[in-house]
């Protein structure tokens, strides 16, 4: 990027201190410079992008530009793009050109395009065009040049330009077309050989279009029906076919318009010009555009004469009639192949789609062949069994490659015999890949329901949700985000993608992570927001926001990501809801009992440090808890007190039957009072006694219920006896 320096500079910094705006009169003389002389140079950074002007009135009120910088913008192009100014000095270049030139910045820019490593794209018609360019005309062209051995082509466009010191410069934009030029040149290679190859084979070729118009129809039609090819372009094949069988024919093709691989072998008579009456096969193929399948243009086919094989052709009729008796009647994927040798007969429509291959591809392979090419060798033995035994063989599941994409199947190979010379295996299979899928999406989900019911620290839920939650819904990444004490949301752990270190404030993020409810941008809403405005992952296509809600309030939210379009279906988003709502209850759980811990740990403290002797005793004399002072007293440690029975280890036995008669009635609500103050000795360890002041309370359920009483006292200290 071209620096500015001096006035320019100067007036720039007037501007970033004077963020409202500043007139032209202003900024002269706050500059110290002639009024006139500032308008211009306001003029050239207007047009260098580095300020922005707003009327005001009559008033022209300049502000400092807040456009995104050309040399970021540059960046964001594939195409390559050179800015150099009227001395032919490469002033700013994009990564691309430093890419395709194997070179760093400082090797290029700064120095002449024509020398240096600049010198790989100059030769003497660029140098002219540049020059041309400097005086203000577009240029667009080819540029042919050799790098590391391989001719390139290039498209270029050279566009004049302003620098920002208001001299001449010119854009350079350089697109590298040699592949699409060596594709250009090999279809129309192809396009030769295939004219060549349309003449010289025995079938005749034509080509219909919508309304069934022949369009083109190759020269051995002559030699066949007698006519030349011209004299049957613009008509239809009904025209040359017996009164009664070019009806027949039209409605024939009509009814296979909207089948997507056309018709295969439609007999109809042909009349040549002398009025004899001959039989040929008709095949064709759909044409469509391949932006929208659905626009039908015509066929592409072939036919042939056949007269001679009328009676092989019944047999044919017969068999075609079997193959369609059994695919009627037994749904899923069929094909039908040799029992032998393998060799297919018939595969249907659904079984070509899903294994991508058209038809007569399927003859050009056999079965074992083809499970292997799909990742099935496990299938060659169980082949084997149903050909062996001539039994069916079921398969129950099974996992196959298609187009990279593994697919699961289950899958019937059935045997059958017509005669001695006729045998045949069917196999039918059935698609159940997202039946698997939504299998073990759920024992995903079990499993991860299972470890948070089992979680009681907030900090040991992140890991099964990092880890589980991208194999239940197919995002390849995970990210938690936790709320700071300044109420923002900080990137606490990630797995497998690169989220932002935070959310951004007042983004679209942050309002759905502060509303508290799970959103899903597949690839369709991804596609409605902006590019940026959804910052979460670098390289997301598809996002997933799961707030953690505890009380009211947002503390932390889940993030799926997936560099790949994803369309989370019905199930998958019910699953992921909750999940959502899953995750928080857990959290919400944690929360709960590390608060419980907390206050207990706090009251733990107060009773350790008071300095009087407390004990809590169930209502059947359990001691359930004491303190330090209280054991202190009685000669014990804590531990060695806590579940023995209170009457029976700390009452002396001269007392115990009063006691526990007192402390029954207490419990039983025989008596009104929840609370009573007594003196009364308790049995130290040693067997000594010591008179405590007792005061006693009650401890109730929510219900109400007497769960026991706590008890405090205070030592008694004995009186000195005078002797």
């Amino acid at each position: 990027m071209v620096e500015l320096t001096g006035d320019f500079s100067d007036i720039l910094t007037l501007l970033k201190d004077n963020p409202r705006g500043m007139s032209v009169t202003e900024i002269a003389d706050a500059a110290h410079i002639n009024r006139n002389t500032i308008a211009r140079y306001m003029d050239n950074l207007l047009m260098a992008g580095r300020v922005e002007m707003r009327m005001f009135g009559k008033a022209k009120v300049f502000f400092l530009s807040k456009r995104v910088p050309v040399s970021a913008m540059l960046n964001l192009s594939s195409e390559m793009v050179l800015l150099t100014d009227s001395d032919l000095n490469v002033i700013q270049a994009n990564e691309a050109v430093f890419s395709f030139l194997s070179c760093s910045e400082d090797e290029l820019v700064g120095h002449p395009i024509y020398e240096g490593r600049g010198c790989t794209l100059c030769g003497e018609i660029l140098t002219e065009q540049i020059r041309t360019a400097l005086q203000g005309e577009t240029v667009r062209g080819e540029l042919r040049l050799f790098k590391d051995g391989e001719e390139k082509t290039l498209d270029q466009r050279l566009y004049p330009l302003v620098l920002p010191d208001g001299k001449p410069g010119v854009t350079i934009i350089l697109d590298d077309i040699t592949e699409r030029v060596k594709t250009e040149t090999a279809l129309e290679q192809s396009e030769s050989m295939f004219r060549r190859l349309v003449e010289t084979v025995s079938d005749v070729i034509w080509s219909v279009d919508e309304n069934s118009r022949i369009q083109y129809i190759s020269p051995q039609i002559e030699a066949l029906l007698g006519y030349h090819p011209d004299e049957m372009t613009g008509k239809l094949f009904s025209d040359f076919m017996p009164e009664g069988a070019g009806c027949r024919f039209a409605w024939g093709v009509l009814s296979e318009i909207s089948k997507e691989n056309g018709f295969t072998l439609i007999q109809f008579p042909l009349l040549t010009k002398d009025g004899h009456k001959i039989y040929c096969d008709f095949t064709g193929t759909p044409i469509v555009l391949e932006e929208d399948r659905e626009i039908f243009l015509g066929y592409n086919g072939a036919l042939r004469d056949v007269s001679d094989q009328r009676q092989a052709e019944q047999s044919a009729k017969r068999w075609k009639s079997f193959l369609d008796a059994v695919i009627d009647n037994i749904p899923g994927l069929i094909t039908v192949s040799d029992l032998n040798t393998h060799q297919f007969y018939y595969v249907n429509h659904a079984a070509a789609a899903f294994l991508r291959r058209g038809k007569q591809e399927f003859m050009q392979i056999k079965l074992p062949e083809l499970l292997v090419e799909c990742g099935a060798d496990e299938l060659l033995d169980t082949l084997e069994t149903a050909v062996s035994f001539k039994q069916t063989v079921n398969v129950k599941e099974t996992v196959i490659t298609v187009g990279g994409e593994q697919k699961h199947l289950s899958m019937q190979m059935i045997p059958m015999t017509l005669s001695v010379d006729r045998e045949y295996l069917i196999l039918i299979a059935e698609d159940i890949t997202e039946e698997v899928h939504d299998r073990t999406r759920q024992e995903y989900l079990r499993e991860f329901l299972s470890t948070l019911d089992g979680i009681t620290a907030v900090s040991d839920i992140w890991e099964p949700v990092l880890n589980l939650l991208p194999k239940i819904s197919g995002f390849e990444a995970a990210a938690v985000y936790q709320r700071s004490i300044f109420d923002d949301y900080l990137l606490f752990r990630q797995e497998g993608g690169r989220f932002v270190p935070s959310v951004e404030p007042d983004s679209i993020a942050d309002r759905i992570i502060r509303k508290g409810e799970p959103a899903v941008f597949d690839k369709h809403r991804m596609d409605l927001f902006p590019e940026g405005t959804i910052p979460l992952m670098s390289d997301a296509r598809a996002l997933v926001l799961m707030p953690v809600v505890f009380r009211g309030r947002t503390v932390a939210c889940v993030v799926l990501g997936s560099s790949s379009p994803q369309c989370p279906d019905a199930s998958l988003q019910s699953i992921l809801e909750a999940s959502a709502f899953q995750i928080s209850t857990t959290a919400s759980r944690c929360f709960v009992q590390d608060e419980l811990m907390r206050e207990r740990d706090r009251t733990r403290k107060y009773i350790e440090l008071a300095g009087v002797f407390l004990a809590a005793v169930s209502r059947d004399g359990t001691i359930e808890m004491i303190n330090h002072h209280g054991a202190e007293i009685l000669g014990y440690c804590e531990e060695d007190l806590i579940g023995k029975n209170w009457f029976e280890t700390v009452v002396p036995e001269s007392v115990r039957e009063s006691r526990l008669l007192a402390f029954q009635q207490m419990v039983s609500s025989v008596t009104t009072e929840d609370f009573a103050q007594y003196k009364g000795a308790v049995l130290c360890a040693d067997g000594t006694e010591k008179e405590i002041l007792w005061k006693s309370s009650i401890l109730r359920e929510e219900c109400g219920a007497v769960s026991g009483i706590v008890t405090s006292g205070e030592l008694i200290q004995q009186k000195p006896s005078i002797s």
